[in-house]
């Protein structure tokens, strides 16, 4: 059986010209990474091209429909990994330059079975945003995603008297709105027996995440915001 000489990446809905035989206005094409001939990856983003699912079936000798299937079931994946990346610069990003022992102490309390085992804190959360931060960079499927905390936006935080988050919405940029939106919380807060908290991530996600994590966290990450915004 030959080996393939492209992987799919994913979908691609900034490029409406296919790669191959110069079609334009599609509403989107499919990302191609180039084999080396034992089946790896060879290239970065800038070798990937861009074919339409016409193209990248011959190109493949594949149907259309297993193309798209494998098209979106690989965007699904670095959704995920984007996903991910987003809670993790979410969480560390705020204590990168914090005391090592209140970076110790976020990074052992999310990580507790690492204590006492020679793993540096310092180490494993340089190495977490390192690639966190590449994968928000990579262009294959689309434009780099915002990694970086001026990046970060509110969130408002409504949790049930059990501590489960009830809701979340982002807290809006215009002042009277986001008064509005407070007094609401708060009352809806005070009808469920619950509380309101804001906390600052790259998005609805990953607030969650902030929401959920221990008091140093969000005190690390309310300064973070603090000092992004001043």
């Amino acid at each position: 059986m030959s080996i393939p000489k492209w992987k799919i990446k994913g979908i691609v809905d900034d490029y409406d010209e296919c790669g191959c035989c110069g079609r334009r206005g599609l509403r989107r094409t499919v990302a191609l990474m180039p084999l080396d001939a034992d089946g790896n990856e060879d290239g970065t983003a800038e070798d990937v091209v861009y074919y339409g699912t016409s193209c990248a079936a011959t190109a493949l000798g594949w149907t259309q429909r297993e193309v798209s299937a494998t098209a979106r079931a690989a965007q699904s994946e670095q959704d995920e990994r984007d996903a991910y990346a987003r809670r993790v610069i979410s969480i560390y990003a705020p204590v990168e330059f914090a005391p090592v022992r209140d970076m110790a102490r976020v990074y052992y309390g999310r990580n507790a079975s690492r204590r006492d085992t020679g793993v540096k804190a310092t180490e494993e959360v340089a190495k977490l945003l390192a690639q966190a931060r590449a994968t928000l960079a990579d262009t294959t499927t689309g434009p780099a995603r915002p990694s970086g905390i001026e990046d970060f936006r509110r969130y408002v935080v409504i949790f049930t008297h059990d501590r489960q988050i009830h809701l979340i919405r982002r807290v809006p940029e215009d002042e009277f709105k986001r008064q509005e939106q407070a007094a609401s919380a708060h009352r809806r807060a005070d009808e469920i027996g619950g509380s309101v908290l804001v906390v600052a991530a790259l998005d609805a996600q990953a607030a969650h995440d902030v929401a959920y994590a221990d008091e140093l966290t969000r005190e690390w990450n309310a300064k973070a915001w603090q000092a992004a915004h001043v």
